[in-house]
């Protein structure tokens, strides 16, 4: 049985979404700048701050692969307004969290519901759009990222300077529920009933080699963790090549251009949260930047980022994919080599200048990347090849996260503070050339894209 919300009320549709997938990508971005502030209020909250963005993108990176099936199990729209309940549930536990752990965990919560939101938008939107259009409906949806790139930082620098941090978490208490309401009148069903049995076996393994993955990373541990890690892992992958019922459809990765993609957004997702992450430390610990001033530094290229996504989702239908992902790599690349030069010296104006380009990068590449891990999926496996594409993005950040505090904890000089966190800035946009590099790469083997 299928229903489809194609041409019906479809803006509507997309401006509830928007503000859903807004509230969920705002928490993954607030938090670099009200770090500080958290770890203040907790004792010891210092040598775990790193897990309140990992384990939150962990969620995410989980549950993205596992909600397909449901949404086409049980519908689309049921699957969605859980993913909705879950996300508001989990903002308002974190804002009266008591501890650190506490905080985690209740992170992962919202990670969960954050997890449900971003493969489900890209499946309704699919539903609700033809292909003609669903290119700039994508970068619409995007730009809500461009637009909490720059509300973000600027709202927790807020709250931090009026002390009062667990507003990042209160505010998506009210946008959550009348998101939801709106969800229940607008979005129209849409499910599959006759869809194979659910893949616990996968589930297992996915719940094994993820946590494991980024716990080994986060400190030194027994060969006998690294031997488990690397047979669920492989334990995985044999499962999603060779068995008929898995978390995700097989064939999407026959796909060359969808394989490309995932590879991609794998090593640009490392780059982007893992500069996050980095730029924050060095502006809030190496610059000594007040939470508020460092966030304020975030607006115009959110703003920048909010015009580029819709743009290029509109061009990348008459022009293809392939030429804006060059295009927006080579932007990313000019933005690393710049800021992998970042000292206790650099004006202000530098650091705004690396910012503005690194939005005109990320805006292009992120855009054309998500659209072209869609050219040739089917309408049906469009949730699966979402889910798998951001789980790729997610699951890097962490990874991405993890090293550079890795490499900071394990900085045995004799520098300031300071001076090791400007040290570990620089450290981190090196490699993170590297894996643009890695990304041209993998590019060079991309098939000609359609054009609608």
């Amino acid at each position: 049985m299928k229903t489809s919300n194609l041409n019906s009320n479809r803006w509507l549709i997309l401006f509830v979404i928007t503000i859903c997938y807004f509230i969920s990508s705002i928490d993954l971005i607030i938090i670099n700048i009200v770090m500080p502030s958290i770890v203040n209020s907790f004792e010891g909250g210092a040598d775990k701050s790193q897990w309140l963005i990992s384990g939150y993108s962990m969620a995410i990176s989980v549950t993205l692969l596992c909600c397909s099936w449901f949404a086409r199990r049980f519908g689309t729209k049921l699957i969605y307004l859980i993913g909705i309940a879950i996300f508001t549930l989990g903002s308002f536990l974190c804002s009266i969290a008591t501890s650190i752990d506490y905080l985690i965990v209740m992170r992962m919560l919202q990670g969960v519901g954050s997890g449900i939101i971003i493969p489900i938008s890209m499946s309704i939107i699919a539903q609700s759009f033809s292909e003609r259009s669903r290119g700039l409906a994508i970068g619409l949806l995007i730009m809500s990222t461009g637009m909490a790139v720059s509300a973000g930082p600027f709202l927790g620098g807020y709250f931090v300077k009026i002390d009062e941090w667990d507003w990042i978490f209160k505010m998506n208490v009210p946008i959550g529920i009348l998101a939801f309401l709106m969800a229940i009148f607008i979005i129209k069903e849409h499910k599959d009933g006759a869809i194979a049995k659910y893949d616990y076996i996968s589930t297992i393994l996915l719940l094994i080699w993820v946590p494991l993955s980024l716990y080994i990373l986060s400190s030194d541990q027994d060969w006998w963790l690294v031997l488990i890690l690397a047979t669920s892992i492989l334990l995985f992958v044999l499962r999603m090549i060779y068995s008929k019922n898995t978390l995700i459809d097989s064939q999407i990765f026959r796909n060359r251009n969808f394989v490309l993609a995932f590879i991609v957004m794998f090593c640009y997702g490392m780059m982007v949260q893992g500069g996050n992450y980095a730029l924050s430390e060095y502006l809030l610990y190496g610059l000594d930047y007040s939470s508020y001033k460092a966030g304020l530094l975030f607006i115009p290229s959110g703003i920048i980022l909010a015009i580029i996504s819709p743009l290029t989702g509109a061009m990348t239908n008459r022009y293809g994919c392939r030429l804006f992902i060059f295009i927006g790599l080579s932007i990313t690349l000019v933005y690393l080599y710049l800021s992998s030069s970042l000292n206790s010296e650099t004006p202000h104006w530098y650091i705004l200048l690396t910012l503005y380009i690194r939005s005109f990068g990320i805006g292009m590449t992120f855009t054309a990347l998500t659209n072209l891990s869609f050219d040739g999926i089917k309408t049906d496996n469009i949730a699966s090849a979402s889910g798998a594409i951001n789980m790729s993005k997610q699951l890097s950040g962490s990874f991405s996260v993890m090293i550079i505090a890795l490499l900071l904890a394990h900085d045995n000089s004799t520098a300031s503070i300071a001076d090791k966190y400007i040290q570990n800035t620089d450290t981190s946009f090196t490699y993170m050339i590297g894996l643009i590099i890695v990304c041209f790469i993998a590019m060079l083997s991309i098939r000609k894209t359609h054009k609608t």
